[in-house]
């Protein structure tokens, strides 16, 4: 059958699919392509990159006619619906290897494939699954993927690490200048497997969410190689990054001798400002602890620019300097979302912890920063 539906409501629909589809030239064009296929009331739109996979669901109105079952081009389509009111109702129905819409305004054909070309949806047979709410993968993903690595050529930093243990999953990423590691009690799956998944399949899964209550809940299914997410509208499956992931728990400094708790909101206007005066090559800010006060500072030799600010702070420890890549710093800093932070320090050039104060159970935050030494 063909089938009716409102124009917003198929757009959120192509919407949750689109992000997955390959902005550049892929090297099987097949995946520049959507599934579209209709079972009377229902219809299914898919799309892939071989790598992660998406379909979502929506309901429509069925008509006379063949039902939709086509591989189409989805920009120009979409193009099309944002060019009607919301409330617009249209027609679609298939000839031959041709969509073709209509409207109150008029007819629209796009030409297609036929949809056996287009690959089957992987099936995953892995363990239970863990559920959650959609705002739980929100925090994971806006949390760590900033810290991922984007060299390709470290292709096992490239992903966020999903480490299940009894009593809690830390989600772990990490450039080997920056690590964090987002530890929740409330997402507990034994036995499991670890998942190395990659940062654009989450994000790409975020976007795709973002029309659905924050509250909704969505389960995930392990399995060796892939991954699952489940959602009563939409399932993505992903393969797993094929990479041994770094020891992360061996470089975390255990008991750091000096420790500083800092204002998180006056610390990054300090920071912004001293930025302005950095060389820019480094972004180098120098640390200087002395007694209860920090004093930050930058200089530009090449432009004669310099400065420096003073902050209150906590220090235990006698006086101490390090420094940092404003980038990096400020990077850790720009996702915590307490009232101050602690800073615990070890050595000039040894990796620094940093926890936001207060923690907010059941997440623990934890990030790394490495120093300059200079």
């Amino acid at each position: 059958m063909a089938f009716r539906v409102r124009v917003e409501a198929l757009r959120e629909a192509l919407g949750r699919v689109m992000p997955i589809i390959p902005s550049a030239r892929p090297l099987y064009p097949i995946s520049k392509n959507i599934l579209l296929y209709q079972t009377t009331e229902t219809l299914e739109i898919r799309a892939t990159d071989l790598e992660v996979s998406i379909r979502t669901v929506m309901n429509v109105l069925p008509e006379e006619g063949d039902s939709v079952h086509l591989v189409v081009s989805p920009k120009p389509l979409m193009d099309l619906l944002k060019g009607f009111g919301a409330d617009e109702v249209i027609t679609a129905t298939q000839q031959d290897h041709t969509l073709r819409l209509s409207s109150s305004y008029g007819v629209y054909e796009f030409g297609g494939l036929p949809f056996s070309e287009f690959p089957e949806f992987p099936q995953v047979e892995g363990q239970g699954g863990v559920s959650f709410p959609i705002e739980l993968l929100e925090e994971v993903v806006s949390q760590t993927a900033f810290a991922a690595s984007k060299d390709s050529a470290r292709i096992a930093l490239t992903g966020i690490y999903f480490d299940f243990a009894d009593t809690h999953t830390n989600f772990v990423a990490t450039d080997a200048h920056t690590l964090v590691r987002l530890k929740r009690t409330d997402i507990r799956l034994p036995d499991a497997p670890k998942l190395l998944l990659p940062v654009r399949a989450l994000q790409s899964l975020q976007q795709a969410l973002k029309g659905f209550s924050s509250g909704d809940t969505l389960t995930l299914y392990p399995a060796e190689g892939q991954a699952l997410f489940h959602h009563p509208m939409l399932d993505m499956v992903c393969r797993l990054i094929d990479a041994k992931y770094p020891d992360y728990q061996s470089v975390i400094p255990q008991k750091p001798p000096y420790s500083a708790r800092i204002n998180t909101n006056l610390f990054k206007g300090a920071l912004r400002r001293l930025l302005v005066l950095s060389d820019k090559t480094s972004n180098l800010i120098r640390f200087s602890f002395e007694g209860n006060t920090l004093t930050l500072s930058a200089q530009d030799a090449d432009q004669n620019l310099s400065g420096s600010e003073t902050l209150r702070c906590e220090y235990e420890g006698p006086d101490f300097r390090i420094a940092f890549r404003g980038s990096v710093i400020g990077g850790v800093i720009d996702h915590i979302q307490a009232e101050d932070f602690i800073l615990r320090m070890e050595a000039p050039g040894r990796a620094v912890v940093i926890e936001p104060d207060p923690q907010t159970p059941p997440a623990e935050a934890l990030f790394l920063a490495m120093p300059l030494i200079v």
